[in-house]
């Protein structure tokens, strides 16, 4: 599986941001990374033939780029790195569950909300629009996403990188960065603007930011 879900260009911009997670907190941040990567290609896979009928598969069978590593990884190796250069620990700790977290829902929330259903609403007008349309949400994808979020926040907590409140933070800005994913990809995306890269890196950035500004807020 791991070897159909990237291309060798995705394979070695992995092996650099991996490195670098791990440089943050050890196999603990590592898995983090892992988490968001099973649960991402997962999904992707699941009614796969059926999103290719329709058109909006994946291309290349679902396997990543470096583009696709860049966009989602690149937020959490930032954060992770900030893990043992600064004196805020905890806090930064916070922001790299958070943006794997936001990772990880947004590319659940994606795929699974186009497998089971052909139909979203865009989220700024909440008008019907084809699924796999930029900037559209469904029910079964918005939970499905939640769900994937919590998955990867449960697993912070169980490695000890967060406690509750931390893992509340994280969530909350987890499930806020793919608010403004969906956001963005209505506004500016459709209108060409931006790639879908670049939305992904913003939605993981800002969800890390958010819970690092919050954390930082409390004192941590």
């Amino acid at each position: 599986l791991v070897l159909k879900m990237v291309r060798p260009s995705g394979a070695w911009a992995g092996f650099v941001l991996g490195t670098a997670v791990y440089l943050g907190y050890g196999y603990k941040s590592f898995l983090m990374l892992f988490a968001f990567f099973l649960l991402g290609s997962l999904a992707t896979r699941v009614g796969y033939a059926a999103k290719a009928r329709r058109g909006i598969a994946e291309r290349r069978g679902g396997a990543r780029s470096w583009r696709e590593a860049l966009a989602n990884t690149l937020a959490g190796a930032f954060f992770s790195i900030l893990v043992i250069t600064t004196h805020h620990e905890a806090a930064f700790l916070v922001a790299l569950v958070a943006a794997f977290a936001e990772a990880a829902g947004d590319t659940v929330s994606s795929e699974i909300g186009q497998w089971v259903s052909d139909r979203a609403y865009l989220i700024t007008t909440l008008r019907p629009v084809p699924a796999g349309i930029d900037g559209g949400i469904s029910v079964g994808g918005t939970l499905a996403g939640l769900l994937a979020s919590t998955v990867v926040v449960a697993a912070g907590f169980g490695l000890g990188l967060c406690g509750i409140g931390g893992s509340t933070i994280a969530l909350a800005a987890a499930f806020a960065g793919n608010l403004l994913d969906s956001l963005l990809g209505a506004t500016i995306e459709q209108r060409g603007l931006v790639t879908n890269g670049i939305v992904n890196f913003t939605g993981t950035s800002f969800a890390g930011g958010l819970a690092l500004a919050i954390t930082l807020g409390l004192g941590w």
